[in-house]
């Protein structure tokens, strides 16, 4: 696969790009070669480029770079489990945007996440993990869903908002147009990417 320059692209053509990725991994033809150290030698010591971010879980089975076919410095992840944000996240996807000039962020929700499954059952006030399920809980209850799949879903759209309500930065570059947000789902079932939007 060749080396993406995101300047020769717009964020959608990027989009269709990660999309065509993930249709290599879930047909098992993966294009990328760039695994490994040598590779990573020849192009990368020189700094980094990514053509895109993801905001993630940190569940082991949802890696973007594997489910989107990448190879090494083409995405600039953030993962939390359950893909929730807080301070270090949003500071994170703050520096894609104004230092790596980064134009797509997509919020990569998950099948069977268990932070999802843990809000649906939990006490809405407990100490336990109360972080990384307060925000769910919210979205659970003003849904009104009793699906922790659904809530994983309707979780993307509540993280869309909280950055923009959160940061000046990716508020900034949201508006301007010079950073779209796209919400997106990935099913481990099929190995599929939907987006949301």
């Amino acid at each position: 696969m060749k080396k993406i320059d995101s300047e020769n692209y717009s964020a959608d053509e990027l989009l269709e790009i990660l999309l065509e990725g993930n249709r290599c991994f879930k047909n098992n033809t993966p294009r990328v070669k760039n695994h490994c150290f040598n590779e990573m030698k020849k192009t990368l010591t020189e700094g980094q480029k990514p053509y895109a971010m993801v905001l993630g879980c940190s569940d082991s089975r949802t890696s973007p770079e594997i489910i989107f076919d990448t190879g090494l410095g083409e995405l600039f992840v953030a993962r939390s489990a359950g893909g929730t944000i807080g301070p270090n996240v949003l500071e994170t996807l703050e520096y894609g945007v104004s230092h790596l000039k980064i134009k797509l962020l997509v919020i990569l929700g998950h099948q069977d996440c268990g932070v999802m499954k843990y809000a649906m059952g939990a006490p809405l006030y407990n100490d336990e993990l109360e972080n990384l399920i307060h925000h769910a809980q919210c979205v659970k209850m003003q849904m009104g869903t009793h699906c922790f799949n659904e809530l994983a879903k309707y979780y993307c759209d509540f993280a869309k908002h909280r950055l923009l309500a959160k940061s000046k930065v990716i508020k900034e570059a949201y508006e301007n147009g010079s950073l779209k947000i796209v919400k997106a789902y990935f099913t481990l079932e099929n190995g599929e990417v939907e987006i949301l939007d």
